[in-house]
């Protein structure tokens, strides 16, 4: 079985494209699908009546440290819970480090609902195989370009593909994907403070995925950006596009982990340093009612 995940996952990693420019086109039309209720129709905004309470966010696996007594990783795992949904987003580069950050910090992966991956690079679907353990069968969202139909199924997890912006649960949606390349989909959740918006590399830009959940489902505020926004190394006038294009759209944090880059957090804590969300493997955000 083992060698099987290897090859399936070595395969896997092989098809994508490790590194891409970001693209900055005009948005589609687009419709929003429903996978936590019976309808299915266009985008409404989140209302008073359905914003969560509180969200809690914990990053599982990161590259960075920021507690200590933790294993960093080159990957990217968050852990989500929500009054409704207990969910993963991305799950690192290997079972191991996803099993022992999450058990250090008090998260039970066997009460995880279903799994969103942002795109097919290892380090984020290199710990499917640890879920597949604790919770066989369960959905796991994927875009449907990505080529890891094949992959999570032979884990013996149900994926699901994902062509547009699909609520997934009540006030979590995972965002309609974007061509970096790879294909990559991000995850808006509504808060009282406003959306909480998640990426795994953002290789089809930060900037554009944000504008999906304000085209989608017109939020009023989208308040925090956490993840990979793909800038490690990047020319500084990128780093000031894409983070200027955030300040733009509203946004009021943002935290950058994985392949942010120090670049991002240099141009932050110079031009808007209120946005600098510091972060790293075992950060734990909670989002309640303001």
């Amino acid at each position: 079985m083992r060698v099987l995940v290897k090859a399936l996952l070595t395969a896997v990693i092989a098809s994508g494209i490790l590194l891409g420019a970001a693209h900055y086109a005009t948005l589609p039309t687009t419709t929003t699908t429903s996978m936590a209720g019976n309808t299915l129709g266009s985008a409404t905004a989140p209302t008073r009546s359905n914003v969560s309470d509180e969200v809690k966010v914990v990053v599982l696996v990161d590259n960075e440290e920021y507690v200590k007594g933790l294993r960093t990783a080159w990957g990217l795992a968050i852990y989500v819970e929500t009054p409704h949904a207990k969910f993963l987003f991305d799950t690192g580069p290997d079972p191991a480090t996803l099993k022992y950050n999450a058990e250090k910090l008090g998260v039970n992966l066997s009460d995880v609902g279903f799994v969103i991956i942002s795109h097919c690079h290892g380090d984020h679907v290199g710990g499917l195989p640890l879920i597949a353990r604790l919770r066989p069968g369960i959905k796991v969202y994927v875009p449907q370009h990505s080529g890891l139909q094949n992959y999570v199924r032979n884990l013996g997890l149900t994926p699901i593909p994902v062509n547009e912006t699909t609520e997934v649960a009540p006030d979590v949606w995972v965002l309609k994907p974007l061509y970096g390349p790879p294909w990559e989909e991000g995850v808006a959740i509504a808060t009282k403070l406003g959306l909480i918006i998640l990426v795994g590399c953002s290789h089809p830009g930060v900037d554009r995925i944000v504008k999906v959940a304000l085209h989608d489902l017109r939020p009023k505020k989208v308040y925090a950006v956490i993840g990979g926004l793909h800038l490690m190394g990047a020319p500084r006038p990128l780093v000031a596009k894409e983070i200027d294009g955030l300040a733009s759209l509203g946004v009021v944090k943002v935290y950058p982990l994985h392949c942010s880059g120090n670049e991002v957090k240099e141009y932050l804590r110079e031009k808007y340093p209120s946005m600098l969300g510091v972060g790293g493997v075992g950060l734990t955000l909670s989002f309640p009612a303001p």
